[in-house]
């Protein structure tokens, strides 16, 4: 149980990452940024876990299947991006210097969280423990990516953010080629 928490937990940080060490180069707010991170990126996947956990428990197979696809469907999109971001600042748009920019930054970056909650309901993990996983991470690879970024300059910062992307997409891609295999298998 514990590989298959870290194995969902993991891309979301790699995801995470990206924007973190871009937003470092920036220069923002390490502690403000991580806990609006954190936060989001906890709360956005508990709609998709429930879905998830409902669909998960009436059609076992079809509801894997189609958690399979999303995260097949995510890491294609996070490789696309990260090929394509090129010297592209993946936090451009993303602003904190406000409440009300810190939520609109925060709801920004969690679509993929929201999305990528259906396959980690219908994989039936403790829901808690998920949470509290993602929590931890998310604070801690963000308040790293921000202190790696702001030492590291806007050129090697685009890359490293780049390369965090494309790692993303790959997890994403070979979790959901996983659970479709599993789920074919059954």
């Amino acid at each position: 149980m514990t590989l298959r928490l870290v194995s969902f937990v993991v891309p979301l940080g790699f995801d995470t990452l990206a924007i973190a060490i871009a937003l470092g180069v920036r220069g923002v707010p390490l502690w403000r940024v991580a806990f609006v991170f954190a936060a989001f990126e906890t709360l956005m996947p508990i709609v998709g876990i429930v879905a998830g956990r409902l669909a998960g428990e009436r059609f076992a197979v079809a509801a894997q299947l189609l958690g399979g696809s999303v995260l097949l469907v995510l890491g294609v999109r996070e490789a696309r991006e990260g090929l394509a971001s090129g010297d592209e600042d993946e936090s451009a748009g993303l602003a904190f210097d406000s409440v009300r920019a810190s939520l609109l930054a925060g709801l920004a970056i969690s679509t993929d969280e929201l999305a990528a909650g259906f396959p980690l309901g219908a994989a039936g993990l403790p829901v808690a423990t998920l949470l509290a996983a993602i929590a931890v991470q998310t604070l801690a690879v963000t308040a790293g990516g921000i202190a790696v970024g702001s030492r590291i300059g806007a050129r090697l910062g685009r890359r490293a953010s780049r390369g965090a992307m494309l790692a993303a997409g790959a997890v994403f891609f070979a979790l959901g080629v996983t659970l479709v295999w599993e789920a074919l298998r059954r």
